[in-house]
């Protein structure tokens, strides 16, 4: 990316976030950090220094959202690009069980605060280059994720609608993406599985035979920002080993 690149990455001092906004800063672009995590945005700002700046910022609150782009602005920033990445899971329930505060935390960090940062940075961003936003949204937006996460897969259907229907409404200004990980080895799999063994036991499903890493999620964000994808907009990427590859078994292997 060019080193006047100004990137928004919500959620990115951990996790896939964080490999983001490794790769941001490694080529040569400043990465604007918003994260809950007090301990995790200390980290890294202490890792990428003024390459990296580093908020506090809780994204299913607008007012929050709207402050920090105050601030961008007060400090005469204005970003050219943004990564939605944050995100949570939620609490795994039936869905016979679910609470009316189930639906709110997931989808008032997952959806309501992609966008709010959707619409906010169209008003704040560089307006004499183009711009471009990744979205973050899963293959359990087509799949329906895993027993006891309906709401997060639903959230990542809102994502992925609105990343085809925001791509249409914005261009040619702006490109609007998303990457679709699969099962990547993070922290926010606990969430998911019961224990890491589970989660590493789903490579039975996966082509490649492993699972992803944030640095490899991160390479396709980063492509999908840069100009070398500058007539790509509208795109949901898959970005996981293969595993929703129509019609594919686990027993179809070569020994």
């Amino acid at each position: 990316m060019h080193s006047d690149c100004i990137v928004i990455v919500t959620g990115g001092a951990s996790g896939i976030g964080y490999g983001i906004t490794t790769r941001i800063v490694r080529s040569g672009a400043t990465a604007v950090v918003w994260d809950r995590d007090k301990e995790a945005l200390q980290k890294c700002d202490e890792a990428f220094k003024e390459r990296a700046i580093c908020r506090r910022v809780d994204v299913s609150s607008p007012a929050e959202i709207l402050r920090a782009f105050e601030s961008l602005r007060d400090c005469e920033l204005a970003p050219t690009h943004l990564v939605n990445n944050a995100g949570v899971i939620g609490r795994r329930t039936n869905i016979s069980m679910i609470e009316p505060c189930d639906i709110d935390r997931v989808m008032d960090i997952n959806f309501k605060g992609l966008v709010c940062c959707t619409r906010y940075f169209l008003s704040y961003r560089r307006q004499d280059r183009g711009s471009s936003i990744v979205n973050l949204t899963s293959i359990a937006a087509r799949t329906g994720g895993m027993p006891g996460n309906s709401l997060y897969s639903a959230s990542k259907g809102a994502i992925s609608s609105f990343t085809i229907a925001s791509a249409k409404e914005l261009a040619p200004a702006v490109r609007v993406n998303a990457i679709a990980p699969g099962i990547i080895d993070t922290p926010i799999q606990t969430d998911v599985f019961e224990s890491s063994t589970d989660a590493s036991s789903m490579t039975d499903y996966v082509p490649m035979r492993r699972l992803g890493t944030a640095q490899e999620v991160a390479s396709a964000v980063l492509w999908l920002l840069s100009d070398d994808a500058s007539y790509i907009t509208g795109t949901i990427l898959d970005v996981d080993g293969g595993v929703s590859t129509p019609l594919w078994s686990p027993a179809w292997r070569t020994p």
